[in-house]
């Protein structure tokens, strides 16, 4: 029986700090995670997690998700959607998500058991679990990817080979759409991304159905109860007036390189996502180090004096020194200074399979994946 359950403003808090944690600079929007459970919360739900141990064979799951670039509004996109006519939003971003399991439900003819996280961050896995409360079913406590990944196709559902047809959408005025048909997991992507960006990047989908057999072999296990004990405690070791930075890596099992001042930062909005590099400057014990990192929404490569020293599906983090908040790439800005961590991949991202996918050659980069705890 899992003992996870979220009872305050607090445990939600502390949850969301892990979410985003894991969620490497990307999985969306903290503050969009913590409306969506504390309106659970108001509205007398249990926000508990089903045990992986408990999934039945015959079970049918799916997994919801915001897809599309999470880069910042720009004043000309807001201008191009008011003169569109794309102003009043219908749905609330958990209720874009619930509309879209109806719609796929619907499609199949076929009621959900329930649903499973697709990653770990602020808004794609709370308002998974948001969706899952309102409709009165069971969300499982593990994901698909362990962190947070820019791709369908960096998933454990998509790497081990299962079907993620049909994918239904639902975007914030209503808009439906759905895929039934791709010819492969970039097809797919892409569809996706096209379809966010007619919605100017506010779109939720539904996909991945899968029984429960494939279920079991498509996620990483209790990573929803991680994120909770690791954001707690970051919160601990800031109250105590410890350095939260290094608590969450030990925490998460990682390993805290030390404390650096961002000293560019350059972005780009293009394919549906949210590219950009950092130069970081080594502060205290990294004096006299440069750091360089790669993100497409969340971090992928990271050098340290010209030198690769880790790539996904390693987890590169940055916490706001400060304080120990994990920031999004959205937020984090030239002048922060920030905590490096590194945090090995877990253990069913190691195949060859999950390299080839998630590996710095599928983002282009001309050097092998070494793990960290090699190099």
């Amino acid at each position: 029986m899992n003992k996870f359950e979220l009872k305050s403003y607090e445990d939600i808090d502390d949850f969301l700090t892990g979410c985003a944690f894991f969620g490497t600079g990307g999985g969306g929007k903290v503050s969009s995670g913590r409306d969506a459970l504390i309106e659970s919360l108001k509205k007398g739900y249990k926000l508990t997690l089903m045990d992986p141990k408990e999934i039945q064979d015959d079970d049918i799951f799916c997994t919801v998700c915001f897809t599309g670039s999470i880069a910042p509004k720009t004043p000309e996109v807001l201008n191009e959607m008011e003169k569109k006519g794309f102003v009043n939003r219908k749905y609330s971003p958990t209720e874009m998500l619930v509309n879209a399991v109806d719609n796929l439900e619907k499609y199949i003819g076929k009621k959900v058991t329930g649903l499973f996280v697709a990653e770990l961050g602020g808004s794609n896995s709370a308002c998974c679990m948001a969706a899952a409360y309102h409709k009165g079913i069971p969300v499982i406590d593990g994901d698909c990817s362990g962190r947070a990944v820019p791709e369908m196709g960096q998933g454990l559902p998509t790497i081990n080979g299962k079907s993620f047809l049909p994918v239904a959408f639902v975007d914030s005025w209503g808009n439906t759409t759905i895929t039934t048909y791709a010819f492969n997991h970039s097809a797919m992507e892409r569809i996706g991304k096209m379809v966010s960006e007619a919605s100017y990047g506010e779109s939720a989908q539904a996909t991945c159905l899968m029984d429960g057999k494939d279920i079991k072999e498509s996620l990483v296990y209790y990573t929803l109860s991680q994120c909770l004990e690791v954001g707690r405690t970051i919160r601990i070791a800031r109250e105590k007036g410890e350095n939260p930075c290094r608590a969450g890596a030990d925490s998460a099992k990682g390993y805290f390189i030390g404390k650096g001042k961002i000293i560019k930062k350059e972005t780009d909005n293009r394919e549906g996502y949210y590219w950009g590099t950092y130069n970081i400057e080594g502060m205290d014990d990294l004096k006299g180090k440069n750091y360089k990192i790669w993100f497409k929404n969340e971090n992928h490569v990271i050098w340290e004096n010209d030198k690769p020293i880790a790539a996904s599906p390693d987890m590169i983090i940055l916490l706001r020194w400060r304080d120990g908040e994990p920031l999004t790439n959205t937020i984090l800005s030239e002048g922060e200074e920030i905590g490096i961590i590194l945090v090995p991949a877990r253990e069913e991202f190691l195949s060859d399979n999950a390299i080839a996918a998630f590996g710095p050659r599928y983002f282009g980069f001309d050097f092998d994946y070494k793990p960290i705890a090699r190099i």
